[in-house]
């Protein structure tokens, strides 16, 4: 979890996926067609203005290459775990 005090599950995860879009070059849409929705769903999600539903989690964490726990536990706790995903290159597209 995020080292925030009293942030919420929600805030946490909505913070995690924008870290992690940012850093892998990921847009709102790519990310909304893992989960099966449209963009502008998954832009309402991540603003906090509707909540996730229990089975989005695992796409979006496979995406990111990662597990739920991993994205439920926050982006720090990602980074301190070396488990971030590539960062996009000046084109935008992840490196390996």
């Amino acid at each position: 979890m995020s080292e925030h005090e009293g942030e919420t599950l929600e805030a946490t995860l909505n913070e995690t996926i924008k870290l992690l879009m940012t850093r892998t070059g990921r847009r709102q849409v790519d990310v909304a067609e893992v989960v099966g929705i449209t963009r502008g769903s998954l832009s309402q999600r991540l603003l906090g203005n509707s909540g996730w539903r229990v089975n989005d989690l695992a796409p979006v964490a496979d995406y990111f290459g990662l597990t739920v726990g991993e994205l439920l536990s926050g982006y720090a706790a990602i980074a301190t775990a070396k488990r971030l995903p590539p960062k996009a290159d000046a084109d935008g597209q992840s490196r390996l």
